[in-house]
């Protein structure tokens, strides 16, 4: 397997090149750049199986670079020193990274399951899901990119009422009555929409405070949605609620 590490960071781009000499023999490296610019067309020549991209970089951080290679693009694992956000999308897509300082358990963690979903073949879905998310998070009127079976949904964050588990699936309910079933934990959902205002109330529920309507103290708590929806509030999760409603 090729792989390639980009990192603006000398001694990281070293580090990692001597764990993979050390404890990876059937990784060959065929290349390794501090300069993202120049690496572009080196990566998109050399065509590695695997990349090794850090997500902050000056000129063009790591998603920006991901976007100029040719599809198919890459495994990928990236690299980052601390960055809540890029970390919650990077986890929300199912892709992985290694936070610095490097070391050998996660990295041979990170790149079993960047194989994993090379064989599955759905590489260019997950990055192109987490590109969207990055960029579209900031924005006026934010969207979030799920995908649904083999195509990507882009939805708006204020069309979403809420989002309801059913086992390791999340089914969310939007404003147009429409019904998506989601392969992602509530979990995962919760960590990508809580910037907006999402509140868990449940184990097996997650509302958008836009449209809470009602919240009912008494019979152990619940809230009525402005669609009608009552649901049960938590005993466990009534003071975190209470704080983030300030009642």
């Amino acid at each position: 397997m090729k792989a390639y590490i980009l990192d603006d960071e000398q001694s990281a781009v070293e580090v990692l090149e001597i764990y993979l000499q050390k404890h990876f023999p059937s990784i060959e490296l065929v290349g390794k750049s501090t300069k993202p610019l120049e690496a572009v067309e080196e990566i998109s020549d050399l065509a590695p199986d695997l990349l090794f991209i850090d997500v902050q970089m000056p000129k063009l951080n790591g998603f920006e670079v991901i976007e100029q290679l040719p599809k198919p693009w890459p495994m990928v694992v990236f690299t980052t020193a601390y960055d809540k956000f890029a970390i919650e999308a990077i986890k929300f897509s199912a892709l992985y990274y290694l936070l610095k300082p490097l070391n050998l358990p996660e990295l041979k963690n990170a790149i079993e399951k960047a194989e994993e979903t090379k064989s599955k073949g759905d590489t260019d879905f997950k990055l192109q899901e987490l590109i969207y998310n990055l960029k579209l998070n900031s924005g006026i009127k934010p969207k979030i990119a799920v995908r649904n079976n083999d195509s990507i949904e882009y939805l708006g964050v204020s069309e979403i009422i809420r989002c309801e588990a059913e086992n390791n699936y999340t089914r969310i309910y939007l404003t147009d009555g429409k019904r998506i079933l989601v392969s992602k934990t509530l979990k995962e959902f919760e960590s990508m929409l809580e910037q907006y205002d999402f509140i868990r109330i449940h184990q097996t529920h997650l509302i958008n405070k836009e449209y809470l309507k009602r919240y009912i103290k008494t019979d152990g708590g619940s809230v009525v949605l402005t669609d009608g929806t009552e649901l049960p509030v938590a005993r466990a999760r009534k003071e975190s609620f209470n704080r983030k409603m300030e009642v």
